[in-house]
């Protein structure tokens, strides 16, 4: 089925912005890309900033309806379980074919906003990235029997999250110190498997343990 002109500037918009970012792209070059005019795009999405935001949501919104952290059917699954899907999940949606690491343009996109965000982030941060942090930190609660408070929460779910966001933008580092660990299509249930077990590791340890976020500032 063809696609819609709407579909083609969202494509077309995703494809540049990643390449140039939001700055120097152009609404011009977008109507060129996706054989539209500008007019179109204004009578879509009004100007840049509304379409940036539209194909930012739209990648967002696709690439967790297509790997969720969570499942209704995984309610009742014990939370050791539960973990291992949210970080499987999150391995999949940045760096699988059906993921953001199949759609080049937008894949840039998405590693733009985490290193250099622009104000349409907030706007995701908001609707998915806050909400899967509060569900992590959920899970390490059970995990600690209600035990863990929340600065030992928290310092958890930071630090498994950003073992996914490290194999999702570090592979130039990690192919020259660590080939056999790059993060490749038919590699990301072997690394999610280990990140699990080692998250799950340190999450038993850490509720062991005495930890505030004073610990950390103290630390030499």
């Amino acid at each position: 089925m063809p696609q819609t002109t709407k579909e083609r500037i969202m494509d077309a918009a995703g494809d540049i912005f990643g390449q140039d970012g939001f700055k120097a792209a152009t609404i011009r070059k977008i109507a060129t890309a996706a054989k539209a005019n500008v007019a179109a795009i204004n009578y879509h999405f009004q100007d840049k900033q509304t379409l940036y935001l539209a194909v930012l949501e739209d990648t967002f919104s696709k690439g967790f309806q297509r790997f969720p952290a969570t499942r209704d059917t995984d309610q009742d699954k014990p939370p050791e379980q539960r973990l291992q899907i949210f970080i499987h999940a999150m391995f999949h949606r940045f760096l699988s074919h059906e993921g953001w690491g199949g759609i080049k343009g937008r894949g840039k996109l998405i590693a733009r906003e985490f290193f250099e965000p622009t104000p349409a982030f907030e706007t995701i941060v908001e609707n998915y990235i806050t909400p899967h942090k509060q569900m992590l930190m959920s899970i390490i609660s059970e995990l600690s029997e209600g035990k863990a408070g929340i600065d030992k929460q928290l310092a958890c779910a930071i630090s498994i999250i950003s073992q996914c966001v490290y194999y999702a933008f570090a592979t130039p580092i990690i192919q020259r110190i660590a080939p056999s660990f790059m993060p490749t299509h038919e590699n990301l249930d072997h690394l999610a498997d280990h990140v699990f077990r080692f998250s799950l590791g340190g999450i038993q340890q850490i509720h062991n343990t005495d930890f505030t976020t004073t610990d950390l500032q103290e630390t030499p």
